[in-house]
């Protein structure tokens, strides 16, 4: 887990609109550093829920990108780095970073990339296929794998949203 930050300590209280029109209560982006274990997942789902919160996203939307983030880390945690239950303390770390960006008038949207430097393996035609990447097209606007040997980034953009 990333120790607390000066971002922890911020006093809470209505931002007034950023850049982009956005009224947030948090800071403007989301950046996670997560260790590769079973409980990364849960940690990034609680942290990017809270972040779209502040930021006023709506709760349906929300659901698909915690969704999104859980699905997208645990396959860095299990296939990129190879890690399972049993096993507890593996050095890997998988980074979350997340924006909203204007997406038109009226409404907006998150990317979302996600990347490890664990080892990418072009799925097996044997292997039974996980739903991972298959949730995370159906509900994104928009995915990009760049596997290498050496990690892989997984680039998200989400649908729009309406800025409220």
């Amino acid at each position: 887990m990333v120790p607390p930050s000066d971002r922890d300590e911020q006093a809470a209280g209505r931002r007034s609109p950023d850049a982009d029109g956005f009224a947030a209560h948090g800071p403007a982006e989301l950046d996670l550093e997560l260790r590769a274990d079973m409980v990364s997942a849960s940690i990034a789902r609680d942290e990017l829920s809270a972040w779209l919160d502040a930021h006023a996203w709506p709760p349906a939307h929300t659901i698909e990108l915690v969704l999104v983030i859980s699905e997208a880390v645990s396959n860095s945690i299990e296939h990129g780095y190879g890690v399972g239950p049993e096993i507890y303390d593996h050095p890997g770390v998988v980074r979350v970073r997340a924006r909203i960006v204007a997406g038109g008038p009226g409404f907006r949207h998150v990317d979302l990339v996600v990347s490890d430097d664990g080892r990418w393996r072009e799925p097996a035609a044997r292997m039974q296929p996980g739903h991972g990447l298959y949730i995370i097209r159906s509900v994104a606007a928009d995915l990009s794998i760049d596997g290498r040997p050496a990690g892989t980034t997984l680039s998200i953009r989400s649908q729009p949203s309406p800025v409220r």
